[in-house]
């Protein structure tokens, strides 16, 4: 099984943003694999290692054993998926909706 915070999707809530919100995401991969990651309709802002902007990215690589931040301004209103990009890792369970609303 695949997860984020070891709950797989079928079990989990949906992540809700209010529009216009910028928050910061953590991902830990605690695995021997990587994960590239992606949240649809949104920008990944790639911070460095004393939170100062970096680069911007739709997919974020997490190599094994890292530990990455980046900021996303919920600028688009809808339903959106956040998944690791390896589909059978998605399938598996490494999927969230987050919900943009106002």
């Amino acid at each position: 099984m695949w997860s984020f915070d070891g709950v797989k999707f079928s079990d989990a809530e949906p992540i809700r943003l209010t529009y216009g919100e910028r928050m910061r995401i953590v991902l830990v991969n605690d695995t021997m694999m990587s994960h590239p990651m992606h949240l649809h309709g949104m920008w990944s802002d790639l911070e460095n290692d004393d939170g100062e902007f970096h680069l911007r990215k739709h997919i974020v690589d997490m190599p094994p054993g890292s530990r990455r931040s980046f900021r996303v301004r919920a600028d688009a209103l809808g339903r959106w998926a956040f998944h690791c990009h390896l589909l059978y890792h998605m399938a598996a369970g490494m999927f969230r909706e987050v919900r943009v609303d106002v």
